[in-house]
């Protein structure tokens, strides 16, 4: 074989291990951002205390993600994006069925995603800190990721609410998603309640809930 293919086949290896120790510094500004993000918030983190964290250098940081409101949006699609794939999965499911789906039905594709989330899994105190930041930090980041969800769920709604407005689908929907954050910051009523609850019905309680609030003559299939 020409001495050329011997060369290419040795340039192939060193091509592919570069892609993993990017793949791997990406990783590690990442989680260092995500975690910094999460104990002090967006504005008190900075790009110099991420890159320490992370043991890389802040070029390495500005090549991989532009700027820390670049890296913020990457932190937070790849937490955020598995599970707006699965809300949106199921509803395809429900759509394809041939008939339209009722509120209930909706609110258990939209909502029931979240018992999927692992445990030990930072999203949900990375979501519920993003609500906190400013809104000029918050809101074009929540729209980007979120639009399309909330654009389809609301049609979708619409059609299986017919006798409401969409102002008013459009404002019990928002409030649905203010119950969902706040369930995500605490999987429990922060204040002591008794009998005490079981935090593994909170996604099911969630749904009845939401179900009740947007659709008040709904027939409860659950005993609440």
């Amino acid at each position: 074989m020409p001495p050329a293919s011997a060369s290419g086949a040795s340039k192939r290896p060193r091509s592919a291990a570069r892609k993993r120790n990017a793949a791997d510094t990406k990783t590690r500004i990442l989680d260092a951002a995500e975690a910094l993000f999460i104990e002090q918030g967006f504005v008190a983190t900075s790009l110099r205390a991420i890159t320490s964290r992370a043991g890389v250098n802040l070029a390495a940081a500005h090549y991989h993600f532009g700027s820390k409101e670049g890296l913020l949006g990457a932190a937070f699609h790849r937490r955020v994006e598995p599970l707006n794939a699965t809300r949106l999965e199921a509803l395809d499911a429900l759509l394809a069925e041939g008939h339209p789906p009722d509120a209930r039905e909706l609110m258990r594709a939209f909502l029931e995603p979240l018992a999927g989330v692992d445990p030990e899994s930072p999203m949900p105190r990375l979501v519920g800190r993003l609500f906190g930041e400013p809104d000029a930090v918050a809101r074009p980041l929540l729209e980007r990721e979120f639009s399309e969800v909330a654009a389809r769920f609301f049609a979708a709604l619409r059609e299986a609410l017919p006798d409401q407005s969409p102002e008013v689908i459009r404002w019990r929907f928002y409030f649905v998603v203010g119950a969902m954050i706040h369930l995500l910051a605490f999987d429990k009523p922060p204040v002591p309640l008794e009998p005490p609850v079981d935090p593994a019905d909170g996604i099911e309680q969630l749904i009845d809930f939401a179900v009740n609030g947007l659709d008040p003559h709904a027939e409860s299939v659950r005993d609440v």
